[in-house]
């Protein structure tokens, strides 16, 4: 069985037209309601929204009724878009939809979207055996997960699927890292650079040795550490008194990632020690404020689970090899992992997303409608 090709393709051309950039999400959660509640679903929309401002009241999640005995299988993509995405003209040459330069196409997401619609529009009109479906779209995927981060799954009775969401069908994305942001805020003592400097502790000193002891970088092939941010100083004249610096550390290796956070944070303590002194008969020492905070936990689906043999099975019949992949990028994927949920991430067919060179191209873009719809039909568990 295959989806209606043509309706899906019309179908996307009309849903990228739909101005809906992160935070600002409004139109395409309000078609996607309206279009799913058509189609027979039950549509519940959180609250998400409220938690980063968002002109949407949240994430949108939807039952759509099974005939057989199986749990649902869940399928996800994102409503918001990057810029430029205000007139989004779609343009179909060469086998590719493509814009006229001047704005991103959008088929990161509409092109998943458009693939789920068309699947459940697939199994309501043929009336074929097929499990439940699940239905997670979220927002402001493109700003930093952060309607995944705030999503409420009380409807969700699944507990795995796929999320429509990269690039190319032959590869499917099972683990990406754990990253966790971190914040060290170094206090020195001010005093006059021009008259007394050495009655001071220059904060930006003790942070530069402290850098100058660290692992940056690429510090094995799954694990990295970045200093992103800085802010400090007050005047030109005065002994720098205090520095906030930012940073991340990801890895896709448990406890990798925690080593890794100890020796950052171990610099700025040996570090510190090395500034210590006396200044007319009394001790002073700078202080270091250390705190962490998880950006978006560990991606790590088994690749020989039931659940990747069963992907892969599918993809032979469409004559695709799929492989399993890794990635250094975060995903829903990863936030929808900690909240107990498995869901590899595969392509969609779009190329150059995040531009205005965006593209869609048309024949996988079909196979993988395909490709999916098989994949919902013959799952069961």
């Amino acid at each position: 069985m295959k989806v209606n090709h043509q309706r899906m393709l019309k179908n996307f051309l009309e849903i990228t037209k739909i101005y809906a950039p992160s935070g600002e999400e409004k139109g395409m959660l309000d078609y996607a309601k309206k279009e799913l509640t058509k189609l027979g679903c039950k549509v519940y929309i959180d609250k998400a929204g409220k938690t980063f401002g968002s002109t949407a009241q949240g994430n949108l999640t939807a039952n759509f009724k099974g005939n057989i005995k199986s749990a649902p299988f869940i399928l996800g993509g994102h409503l918001d878009t990057v810029r430029p995405c205000k007139n989004i003209k779609p343009i179909i040459k060469n086998g590719k939809v493509i814009t006229d330069g001047k704005t991103i196409l959008g088929a990161d997401d509409r092109a998943g979207l458009a693939i789920i619609f068309e699947i459940i529009r697939t199994l309501k009109e043929n009336k074929v055996k097929h499990p439940p479906v699940d239905i997670i779209l979220t927002l402001c995927e493109e700003g930093g997960m952060f309607g995944s981060k705030a999503l409420d799954t009380k409807i969700i009775k699944g507990k795995e699927g796929m999320l429509l969401d990269s690039e190319s069908n032959e590869e499917l994305v099972v683990n990406a890292p754990k990253a966790v942001l971190f914040y060290a805020t170094i206090k020195g003592v001010a005093s006059h650079a021009g008259v007394a400097p050495e009655k001071g502790i220059n904060a930006m000193q003790v942070a530069s040795k402290a850098i100058s002891m660290m692992r940056l970088g690429r510090i094995d092939p799954m694990t990295i550490s970045n200093i992103g941010i800085v802010n400090g100083g007050q005047s030109t004249n005065v002994v720098m008194p205090e520095l906030t610096i930012q940073g991340e550390a990801r890895s896709r290796i448990k406890g990798h990632l925690e080593k890794e956070l100890k020796h950052i944070e171990d610099c700025f303590k040996k570090a510190a020690k090395m500034f210590v002194k006396k200044v007319d008969g009394k001790t002073i020492k700078p202080e270091i404020i250390w705190k962490t905070e998880l950006k978006y936990p560990l991606l790590n689906i088994e690749p020989k689970s039931a659940l990747i043999s069963h992907i892969k099975k599918c993809g032979k019949k469409f004559g695709l090899n799929i492989q399993t992949a890794s990635s250094g990028g975060g995903f829903d994927a990863n936030v929808l992992a900690g909240k107990g949920l498995s869901m590899p991430i595969i392509g969609v067919g779009y190329a150059d997303e995040h531009t205005t060179k965006e593209s869609l191209d048309i024949e996988t873009f079909f196979q993988t409608a395909d490709l999916v719809l098989d994949i919902v039909l013959n799952y069961k568990k």
